[in-house]
């Protein structure tokens, strides 16, 4: 029950905003349009880039400290009959 007057509220919502958007954009004109989306290109590219550059230089650094590089050590595995079929005990 809850989930369905959840799912109500969200298509009302999303409703309210796709007209109000339909409203704001029939307002304005196609360059307008251009305008503001190739704003929004640079702005949205722009921060694509900078968190793509920001994540790769910050690869292995937190508080200062190296990314430590440990050996797996080998499994113990015990006696059993699938590892030694040979063995009777």
């Amino acid at each position: 029950m809850v989930g369905k007057f959840m799912a109500k509220v969200i298509a009302e919502i999303q409703d309210w905003a796709d007209v109000k958007l339909r409203r704001l954009c029939g307002r304005i004109t196609p360059d307008q349009r251009m305008v503001v989306i190739l704003v929004m290109f640079v702005v949205f590219g722009g921060l694509s880039v900078y968190m793509t550059v920001a994540a790769i230089y910050n690869i292995g650094k937190s508080d200062g400290r190296e990314l430590g590089i440990e050996h797996i050590d080998p499994i113990r595995l015990k006696n059993d009959s699938i590892i030694n079929p040979f063995n009777n005990q």
